[in-house]
């Protein structure tokens, strides 16, 4: 796919190619309708730039290239939107609603069989599995380990302060794995300890916005979900269900024990509930 490729590149690329990388990972729908001299007035830069970029990733052309591009426009297409009643509410939750829908359905046709097989094996063959975010990420990383560890994997969420990253980064190695949630902004910080935790032979996997963010750039592997522009504020759907779809291809790839763990921390939370009664 045309984006996971940018996202490969993204460290090869001159700095007027990633000026055109970032818009592409952003406005892709717009630049489906683009031609080499629009795009390259729009970034201020040359049209051999645009056309190098092309090829760079590839292609023998902006053609090409371009083609691609209204691909994934018609893929998405495709997919599906939310219900015509509501989109075209007046109604402000429904109107949400459906925006979030419409993102989900954009994610949906985005990710690659591909990255979302190594991320589930990343985290299936992991000894023990940390998980970073900072901001509105935090409670997403609480999700993720909490719901892991529901289905018997050893999971544990790390505060993004510099003590607790040097903490957890002293104690991987390449029978780990660090998984970094970026919902909103990007975190330098992060991507410092995804490319340290690499160093060490740890397995690394980013659920990010952004293809092109620096976390997504230092993880070995990189699942990236759409976000809906039109939200003033940033949106956790989508993200939340990309993670609860994770967590429950885990489970039916390993079914038999996960209901055996789950009946036996069942059987234990009664016994320890009939204690409590006497």
């Amino acid at each position: 796919m045309i984006l996971e490729k940018i996202r490969q590149l993204y460290p090869q690329l001159t700095k007027s190619q990633r000026r055109i990388a970032d818009f592409i990972a952003t406005s892709y729908k717009e630049v489906a309708f683009m031609t080499a001299a629009r795009l390259a007035a729009k970034l201020a830069v040359n049209e051999a730039t645009v056309v190098r970029f092309a090829q760079r990733l590839g292609y023998p052309g902006y053609p090409e290239f371009i083609d691609e591009i209204k691909a994934l426009v018609q893929e998405e297409l495709k997919a599906g939107h939310a219900p015509a009643e509501l989109a075209g509410t007046q109604e402000t939750v429904l109107r949400a609603l459906a925006g979030e829908l419409e993102a989900l359905h954009h994610t949906l046709s985005h990710l690659s069989p591909q990255s979302t097989h190594e991320a589930q094996q990343i985290l299936a063959s992991a000894q023990r599995i940390y998980i970073v975010g900072q901001g509105i990420s935090w409670p997403l990383a609480q999700l993720l380990g909490l719901s892991l560890r529901s289905i018997g994997l050893p999971a544990e969420e790390v505060p993004a302060d510099p003590l607790s990253l040097a903490i957890m980064l002293e104690k991987v190695d390449e029978h780990c794995a660090l998984v970094c949630i970026l919902a909103a902004s990007d975190s330098p910080e992060l991507a410092h300890a995804l490319r340290q935790a690499n160093q060490k032979g740890t397995h690394t996997l980013t659920l990010s916005w952004s293809l092109v963010s620096s976390c997504a750039q230092a993880a070995e592997v990189t699942l990236s979900y759409a976000g809906n522009n039109a939200f003033i504020v940033p949106s956790t759907a989508t993200i939340a269900a990309l993670i609860d779809a994770l967590v429950q291809s885990l489970a039916m790839q390993d079914a038999e024990r996960v209901q055996s763990y789950r009946k036996a921390i069942g059987e234990a939370r009664e016994q320890i509930l009939s204690r409590r009664r006497r």
